[in-house]
């Protein structure tokens, strides 16, 4: 080789933090967003359970205003969308996080296969708390009926999610790993 020709590296910008890119910028504001209209929708289910306990322990004046459904059908229904409104949060704090790595450039750390595990850990836990929950609701509704046959949906997509969640852990956290072992070499 000529001492004229320039060699470059394979990484030009080795060791500089990049810049975000704009779309990471985006999604802060998104889950921004996401992160306080969460906390409204919490609170709003979280005050209708309130009133449907009420109704469900027989105040008369909140359990005239069920029609349709029974004040303790009402709780249930709410309390399982609190329990997914905070499933929800937990999710969104986990991508907050996560995009602040982003925005600094640093994505392989293994807090993030440790949030990334979580958020999988949450989707698997509010898919079975959604289940029994229309177990119990679609239960109480036909309990007139003592033959009915009680179906849930058991969505398959959400399992492989879970499994996709896992897997995409276990590469952060050996990404990490190797950017260590490739720092602590010489």
């Amino acid at each position: 080789m000529s001492e004229n020709q320039n060699v470059e590296t394979l990484y030009p910008n080795e060791g500089v933090s990049s810049k975000a890119s704009p779309a990471i910028g985006f999604l802060k504001i998104l889950l921004t967003i996401i992160w306080w209209s969460g906390w409204v929708f919490l609170a709003i289910f979280t005050l209708l359970s309130i009133y449907a306990a009420l109704g469900a322990l027989g105040i008369e004046a909140v359990k005239k205003s069920f029609d349709n459904v029974t004040p303790f059908m009402a709780l249930i229904s709410s309390a399982s969308v609190v329990v997914v409104a905070a499933v929800f949060l937990i999710i969104v704090k986990q991508l907050r996080e996560i995009c602040k790595t982003l925005m600094t450039g640093d994505p392989f750390v293994p807090e993030n296969a440790n949030r990334l595990r979580t958020i999988g850990i949450a989707v698997a836990a509010g898919e079975i708390l959604r289940l029994c929950s229309t177990f119990i609701i679609s239960r109480l509704s036909q309990a007139s009926d003592e033959m009915s046959v009680v179906a849930t949906d058991l969505r398959i997509y959400v399992w492989f999610m879970v499994l996709a969640l896992i897997i995409l852990a276990e590469v952060f956290r050996e990404g990490a790993r190797l950017r260590q072992e490739a720092k602590l070499t010489v």
